[in-house]
């Protein structure tokens, strides 16, 4: 079985990977998709805030669990991101997608949703770590520690090419 986890991952964070690894562990899943949105249709008027380039490279850099894979689909097809598009792309027997509680109250709102559930049956995590990626970008603007919030690979990558500044 393989769990699918989408998103803008602007930037991937501590609780991101924790919801992953909780779901991997907790459904004995094989492994964990990551894949970043091109565009949300639920953020059209907010865009992801760096480019593709550097969210794909910093997912690259946190994703170091064996089980953690990484997909491109969604930025490579461009445009708005639906997740039932991708799924039925990937055309996997046995993927279940991966939320949180939170995003899983909205779920009704997606695309054929009623699809999805049926093609990607929700595993839904807690949010153990209460952490967002709005947060960590207004802190990194403000210059404020962060090293409690990301992988130390994602936050050196971000100082080095000075994003969210």
């Amino acid at each position: 079985m393989i769990g699918f986890f989408g998103g803008s991952f602007d930037p991937i964070h501590l609780g991101h990977i924790a919801l992953a690894l909780e779901l991997l562990e907790k459904n004995n899943l094989n492994e964990v998709i990551f894949c970043p949105a091109s565009c949300s249709p639920f953020k059209s008027s907010a865009p992801p805030r760096v480019s593709d380039e550097h969210r794909l490279a910093m997912l690259t850099l946190a994703l170091d669990h064996p089980q953690f894979k990484l997909s491109s689909i969604e930025i490579d097809r461009g445009g708005a991101s639906y997740t039932i598009d991708t799924i039925r792309t990937l055309n996997l027997p046995s993927i279940r997608l991966i939320l949180s509680k939170e995003t899983a109250t909205h779920l009704s709102d997606w695309k054929e949703s009623k699809a999805l559930i049926e093609l990607a049956p929700p595993l839904i995590g807690s949010h153990k770590l209460d952490i967002s990626s709005t947060e960590i970008r207004d802190r990194l603007k403000k210059n404020l520690y962060c090293s409690h919030l990301l992988p130390a690979s994602v936050l050196n990558y971000i100082h080095k090419h000075q994003l969210y500044r």
